[in-house]
C-alpha cells in the first residue's frame, strides 16, 4: 500500500482521489459546460483492488468535485478502464430528445474480458443495460478499454479497443449491438508489451485530415515500465492505416508518470489527460491515504517538424495564471508549492529548485541537445527499488528544435510537469521532496518568470 510519507504530498490542481486507489482516466466527456472525469477506483485501500468507476467533475479542469461512485463491480466481474459519449440524438433510446443520455463503455473484467455499457440522463447516476455483454471475448486474454467515436465517414459509432499486440474497431448504429470493422498491428514492433486504453481522433492540417491512435503499454525497465506512444495516419472508416515511417517509437510524454491517458469526448479541442504514475512503484508511492494523480489537462495539436508531423501538448487552465507572471532573479525565494515557471534559454544551461535540506530538482537542456529532469536528489527515493534505480532518476527528451529554446513547467507539491518548445517535448515526474522547494537558482543563460497557481 501507499506507505507514510514525511509530509502532505497531494497536490493542489492535480486530480487526486478523495482517498484510496485510483489509476486510469475513463469516460472522459464534456456536456453542458462540464467536464466529467471517471477514473480506475478501489475505494477500500491505498493498493489496485476490485475496480469500480470513481467519478469528479469540473468547469475548469484545475479544481474537481468529488462525485458519488458512477459504477460497481457486478456478476460480470470488476469495472475496467473504457470510456462515455454524448448520445445527443438518442441513437441508443435510453434517454429522450430532451434529455439524451450519456451512454458508457466499459470492459467486464470477469472470467473473461467482454464490453459492457451503461446509461445515465442526469450524468450522475448510472443504470447497466440489461443486454451486457454487448461485445463479447472472441477467445483472447487482453480485450479490453473500450474508446468510442463518433464515425462521420461512415455516419456511425465506432470504436477502438485493446486486443494484445494490436488494438480492434467495432461500429454501430445504436450502441448496443456492434460489429467488428477492422484491425490496426504495427508492422515493427518498436516497443515490446500488451496494448492498453487506446484513442483515434483526427487533425486537420495543411495536408488535409491525418489521424493519431494512441496506445499506453506496459513493458519492460528499458522503457520506463509505463509508456503511451502514438501512431499518425489515416482512418477509412473501417480501420487505421499507418502511413508515417517509423524508425522510433513516438511518445506522448518522455517521463516516467504519465500512463493510460485519453481524450474527452465532445469538447471542442481535443483535451488529454493521462494517469500519473508508474505501475513499477505506484503502490508504495509515499502519499499516506490516497494513491494516484491525473496529469493536468493538456490541449493536443499536431505541428509540423524535420521529421514529420509530431503532438504537441499544452496545459489548459492556467492561461489566467500565467498573464499575471513576473520576472524572477537568479537565487530567489519561491514562494509557492504550486506554481509556473515561463523560461526562456539558450546552450546548456539548467534550472535547480532546493529545499531547506539541500534536496535539489533539475530541469535542463545539455550539450546533446536533450531536455532532462534530474530527481536523483529531488527527494524521497528509497521507498522503492525500482524508483531508486538511476534509469529511473534522470528522465530526458531531444529537441526537436535547435538554438534557443521555450519551456513551460507546472509544478505542484509532488509532480512536476515539462512542456518545451511549444510542447513537442514534454515530461511528466513525480518527486517527493522533505519539505518544499524554497529556492530557485539557474545555470548558463537563463530568463525565468514565475506565477502561483491556485
Amino acid at each position: 500500500m501507499s506507505t507514510i510519507g514525511i509530509r502532505n504530498f497531494r497536490p493542489k490542481v492535480h486530480f487526486t482521489p478523495n482517498k484510496a486507489w485510483m489509476n486510469d482516466p475513463n469516460g472522459m466527456i464534456y456536456v453542458d459546460g462540464i467536464y466529467h472525469l471517471f477514473y480506475q477506483h478501489y475505494p477500500d485501500d491505498t493498493v489496485w483492488g476490485p475496480m469500480h468507476w470513481g467519478h469528479a467533475t469540473s468547469t475548469d479542469l484545475l479544481h474537481w468535485s468529488h462525485k458519488p461512485i458512477a459504477l460497481y463491480p457486478d456478476e460480470l466481474g470488476y469495472i475496467f478502464s473504457g470510456s462515455c459519449v454524448y448520445d445527443k440524438d438518442n441513437s441508443s433510446g435510453f434517454g429522450t430528445k430532451n434529455k439524451p443520455p450519456i451512454i458508457a463503455m466499459y470492459t467486464s473484467h470477469g472470467e473473461c474480458e467482454q464490453q459492457s455499457i451503461a446509461f445515465s440522463t442526469d450524468g450522475i447516476h448510472f443504470e447497466k443495460f440489461d443486454g451486457n455483454p454487448v461485445i463479447t471475448n472472441p477467445g483472447i486474454s487482453d480485450f479490453r478499454d473500450p474508446k468510442m467515436f463518433w464515425n462521420s465517414i461512415k455516419n456511425c459509432w465506432s470504436l477502438v479497443l485493446a486486443a494484445g499486440d494490436r488494438v480492434h474497431f467495432y461500429s454501430s448504429e445504436n450502441l448496443k449491438e456492434w460489429k467488428k470493422t477492422g484491425e490496426f498491428k504495427s508492422s515493427k514492433e518498436l516497443i515490446p508489451g500488451v496494448w492498453e486504453c487506446p484513442d483515434l481522433f483526427p487533425f486537420d492540417t495543411e495536408e488535409g485530415v491525418k489521424w493519431v491512435l494512441l496506445v499506453s503499454m506496459g513493458t519492460d525497465i528499458s522503457y520506463g515500465k509505463a509508456v503511451t506512444q502514438y501512431f499518425i495516419g489515416d482512418f477509412n472508416g473501417d480501420t487505421f492505416i499507418c502511413n508515417e515511417p517509423l524508425q522510433e517509437p513516438l511518445l506522448v510524454d518522455h517521463g516516467f508518470d504519465n500512463y493510460a491517458g485519453v481524450t474527452f469526448h465532445n469538447s471542442n479541442d481535443t483535451i488529454f489527460m493521462g494517469w500519473a504514475l508508474n505501475w513499477g512503484y505506484a503502490p508504495k508511492t509515499p502519499t499516506n491515504d490516497y494513491c494516484g494523480q491525473m496529469t493536468i489537462a493538456r490541449k493536443l495539436s499536431l505541428l509540423k517538424t524535420d521529421k514529420g508531423y509530431r503532438l504537441s501538448n499544452s496545459p489548459v487552465g492556467i492561461e489566467p495564471f500565467k498573464s499575471n507572471a513576473q520576472e524572477l532573479d537568479n537565487n530567489a525565494e519561491l514562494g509557492y508549492e504550486t506554481f509556473g515557471l515561463s523560461i526562456s534559454g539558450e546552450g546548456v544551461s539548467s534550472i535547480i529548485l532546493e529545499n531547506e535540506k539541500k534536496q535539489q530538482l533539475i530541469i535542463g537542456v545539455d550539450e546533446d541537445n536533450y531536455i532532462y529532469v534530474d530527481r536523483s536528489n529531488g527527494g524521497a527515493i528509497d521507498f522503492h527499488e525500482q524508483f531508486s534505480m538511476s534509469e529511473y532518476c534522470k528522465a530526458k527528451s531531444r529537441r526537436f528544435r535547435k538554438g534557443k529554446y521555450e519551456i513551460d513547467i507546472i509544478f505542484d507539491v509532488s509532480i512536476l510537469e515539462v512542456f518545451a518548445d511549444d510542447g513537442l517535448n514534454t515530461l511528466t515526474l513525480v518527486v517527493y521532496p522533505d519539505s518544499p522547494y524554497t529556492k530557485i537558482r539557474t545555470e548558463g543563460d537563463i530568463e525565468l518568470k514565475i506565477y502561483p497557481i491556485e
